[in-house]
């Protein structure tokens, strides 16, 4: 009886020693090829993404979404951008439409974001105006960088008038521009216009005939505080085109 007792432990020893050398080996194959089937379904998945994102419409452009466009009417800029409608959204070419709408005249930039899952938008900064130049016939809206982006036929109010005349008239717009920005605001709501016939001759007129002599634009912000203080007195030219010797004529005693 003993012996047949040891030999069947000897056999379920023997047994037992095998299904742990077979478990083994599978753990020993399914290690071999974990990295096999991890990479593989990265690869599924990898080429899956792609196809949804650059090659199905499920995530196509269907709509545009325009802000910041206050005076630009939204249809000009949407039909400018010209948004491939249909075409998958991470396909799309965001800098080409935002140099499209930045071609508009009145826009001074143009940044252009997807909008996951359907949407492009365009975020549209206009110019503004500092300025409303005339020949004596025509106004023109005239932004900081010395840009004119619109024609309105009549003075809007709060700008300074400048009257542009003579052959280097693109130079001198500019010129009034910086006169312009750098006056003081309160100053600058009081000019009532801007006269220059070169970008060396340019002079302010004020209420009641005052005038302000600004020659060039060179210097202006000194050239502003110069006047800030000159204007303490009561005169009826100011002229400040050489700031380190400022003149007034027309003084009240």
């Amino acid at each position: 009886m003993s012996q047949r007792g040891g030999g069947a432990d000897a056999s379920g020893d023997l047994a037992r020693a095998q299904e742990r050398f077979a478990r083994r080996q599978r753990l020993v194959r399914w290690r071999a090829w974990l990295p096999w089937a991890i990479g593989g379904f990265l690869l599924l998945a990898g080429g899956i993404t792609v196809w949804l994102f650059y090659f199905s419409s499920a995530l196509a452009v269907t709509g545009v979404r325009v802000t910041g466009a206050e005076t630009v009417p939204t249809a000009t800029v949407t039909q400018v951008a010209d948004a491939p409608l249909g075409t998958p959204l991470a396909k799309v070419d965001l800098n080409a439409i935002a140099g499209r709408v930045r071609t508009i005249p009145a826009v001074a930039d143009a940044q252009v974001t997807r909008a996951w899952p359907h949407q492009l938008v365009i975020v549209v900064t206009e110019r503004v105006p500092v300025v409303v130049v005339t020949d004596g016939s025509s106004y023109e809206l005239v932004d900081a960088t010395g840009v004119s982006f619109r024609s309105v036929p009549e003075r809007p109010e709060g700008l300074p008038e400048a009257l542009v005349v003579g052959s280097r008239r693109d130079v001198t717009i500019r010129s009034v521009v910086t006169v312009s920005a750098a006056l003081p605001a309160g100053l600058r709501s009081e000019v009532r216009s801007i006269s220059a016939s070169s970008p060396d001759s340019i002079t302010l007129n004020l209420p009641s005939g005052v005038r302000v002599v600004w020659g060039s634009s060179d210097d202006s912000a000194r050239k502003a505080e110069v006047l800030s203080v000159l204007m303490r007195r009561d005169a009826k030219v100011y002229d400040v085109s050489a700031p380190d010797l400022p003149v007034t004529k027309g003084e009240k005693k």
